[in-house]
């Protein structure tokens, strides 16, 4: 789904992205995951086109992203941002539809696909007409999944989507997403820094720093058979959560 050829992207005269390539398999949840700074959000700017790489290729789909047809493709991916970005003088419903409303689909369409997506996340009908100062953390990222999934994109990318909740909200909402996930069979792109979470809702893991991608496979692959000693240490340092789920990682996507 997603391709990207000797890659590098500078900002304010740092190099964020390092000559990286990468591919990212359809209809499989891959997480990006690593430390703060080492690129994951940049990242995920290249591949929704919000970013032009300064060397190499980002593609989508069998398409390469340009000035010419970034805006169009991106419409058919749904971007989940941190803390999830909604807009406060809009409602909740006003957020979820706004690029529906953009272009221009019918009411009864906007209302049967709104419908749906209530239901898909478990929101209630009632906290549609509230804005987000009225809504709880968990309430408000689950808006921001519906407005992601509005335009029921091939592809679903999540920056940091739970980081900011309450522990005993973002179990709930793991869960959630895991389910949605199966349920729709998009391909999702994660970005994280919790490698628990990371192999919790992903079949596939790629570890960064510093602008490279060190390595790519199942939890068990980067457990036993670390590529080098920082992801080595990365994985030690959360040794504890990991060998809580290490059990429960996701299978790859043909096995399911």
């Amino acid at each position: 789904m997603f391709v990207l050829e000797q890659v590098s992207k500078h900002l304010g005269g740092v190099r964020v992205i390092d000559t990286l390539s990468l591919e990212l398999k359809a209809q499989q949840t891959t997480a990006i995951l690593g430390p703060s700074g080492c690129g994951k959000s940049t990242l995920l700017r290249l591949l929704l086109g919000l970013s032009e790489p300064d060397t190499g290729r980002v593609s989508f789909a069998g398409n390469t992203l340009n000035q010419f047809n970034h805006l169009k493709l991106r419409q058919r991916m749904g971007y989940v941002i941190q803390d999830g970005g909604l807009f406060p003088h809009l409602t909740a419903r006003q957020n979820i539809t706004l690029m529906a409303q953009h272009l221009h689909w019918s009411p009864v369409q906007i209302d049967t696909r709104l419908d749906e997506l209530a239901e898909l996340t478990r929101f209630p009908a009632a906290g549609l007409s509230r804005y987000p100062g009225q809504l709880s953390g968990g309430q408000k990222q689950r808006v921001s999944l519906m407005r992601a999934l509005m335009l029921d994109p091939e592809a679903i990318l999540l920056d940091e989507p739970l980081g900011a909740l309450d522990p005993l909200i973002r179990v709930d909402l793991q869960e959630d997403l895991r389910t949605i996930f199966d349920r729709l069979n998009k391909t999702v792109v994660l970005v994280t820094h919790d490698m628990s979470e990371a192999a919790y809702l992903a079949h596939t893991l790629c570890v960064m720093n510093k602008g490279k991608i060190l390595q790519q496979g199942m939890l068990h692959e980067l457990w036993h058979s670390p590529s080098d000693a920082f992801v080595r240490r990365f994985l030690h340092a959360q040794r504890s959560p990991l060998e809580d789920v290490a059990g429960d990682s996701r299978p790859p996507a043909s096995a399911q």
